[in-house]
């Protein structure tokens, strides 16, 4: 238990950049002193080539390869509170459920604060999530994510050359997102051993491209 707080610690720090887009999380919530740390990454693909090439000649909207973490605790049932690292960031979040978490459906809100550390600003985030569990093993889950806060995709440069993280615009940025969560049966209890793995498809609804994110994650 220890050894998974402080890595979820190093983590926060180490692995909080990219973007807003995606966030590697089902609908469910996690249950009543429970505890996950999960880490992902989302892959950008643009859906036509010559998207692709604009992205790259005018350096706009042009989403990075973008790495994510997570620490979750079930405070109460219905109720998960934790930190979560995106944007340049990392800030607090809570999960709560809006049916029964007993059943197979599942509806959830989740909302957080980001402080983006090198522009010293907060920004904020919220998702709705729906999900249905199909056997023991596997959920699956599309949810709708939005917040307000730091343009962390389109950082211009200074006289230098350098990223201007003072001369940043904030905006609002939303995305939907679906994916599926399958908790690994029979996992061991060791930290290094992952106990679910999550896949996840993000489609920005608020950039110049048409493009998607296909994430992949592992929670411990």
């Amino acid at each position: 238990m220890k050894a998974k707080i402080v890595s979820a610690c190093v983590a926060l720090v180490v692995l909080g950049s990219g973007c807003y887009y995606g966030s590697l999380q089902g609908a469910r919530t996690l249950g009543e002193n429970e505890l996950s740390v999960s880490g992902g990454v989302g892959l950008p693909a643009y859906l036509s080539s010559d998207d692709r090439r604009e992205a790259d000649a005018s350096g706009e909207d042009d989403i990075p390869i973008s790495p994510s973490l997570s620490f979750l605790t079930g405070a109460a049932r219905g109720i998960d509170l934790g930190f979560a690292a995106y944007g340049y960031g990392l800030g607090p979040q809570v999960r709560v459920a809006i049916l029964d978490p007993g059943i197979r459906e599942a509806l959830s809100v989740t909302a957080g604060a980001n402080y983006v550390i090198p522009a010293k600003v907060i920004g904020g985030r919220a998702s709705l999530a729906a999900g249905y569990l199909l056997g023991s093993d596997l959920e699956v889950y599309a949810a709708w994510d939005a917040g307000y806060g730091p343009d962390v995709i389109n950082i211009p440069e200074d006289s230098s050359g350098d990223w201007d993280w003072s001369g940043m615009d904030d905006g609002f940025y939303h995305c939907i997102r679906a994916g599926a969560v399958y908790s690994l049966p029979g996992s061991p209890q060791e930290v290094w051993i992952p106990g679910g793995l999550t896949f996840e498809f993000a489609i920005p609804l608020d950039l110049r491209w048409n493009m998607v994110l296909v994430g992949l994650g592992v929670t411990f």
